[in-house]
């Protein structure tokens, strides 16, 4: 007699689940970038750019861990915080460090997107 075993995909073939994780991390991340500019014209905006760049990080974090999926753009996700950390406590241009490592954490997330498309459509998926 054997146990069944449930399947640990429950989408079928074509139809995607919803990762709530990167979700918010990936609007968390779309919406600081938006805040990061404004936050050089408006008093209001760096306290909530900071926040998302903490919401960010915290679940780049939890999805790595979640998927255990360690890979280099979560560890990217983590350099603004290194920012938002030097602009608190430190200097105020940490701010615009973080800012600037938004942009090129946004910059890879791109192009690993377009990369995983470019490989879908090589094998036919």
């Amino acid at each position: 007699m054997s146990i069944p075993v449930p399947e640990t995909n429950s989408t079928q073939a074509g139809e995607s689940a919803l990762d709530l994780g990167a979700l918010i991390h990936s609007s968390a991340g779309i919406i600081a970038l938006v805040l990061g500019g404004l936050m050089y014209a408006y008093s209001w905006a760096l306290p909530l750019f900071s926040g998302l760049m903490i919401l960010s990080a915290v679940s780049a974090i939890w999805i790595s861990w979640s998927q255990d999926a360690w890979v280099p753009g979560h560890w990217l996700a983590m350099l603004p915080i290194i920012g938002i950390g030097l602009g608190y406590f430190v200097a105020p241009w940490g701010y615009t460090l973080a800012y600037i490592c938004l942009w090129i954490a946004f910059a890879h997330f791109i192009i690993r997107g377009i990369q995983k498309v470019r490989a879908q459509r090589q094998t036919g998926a």
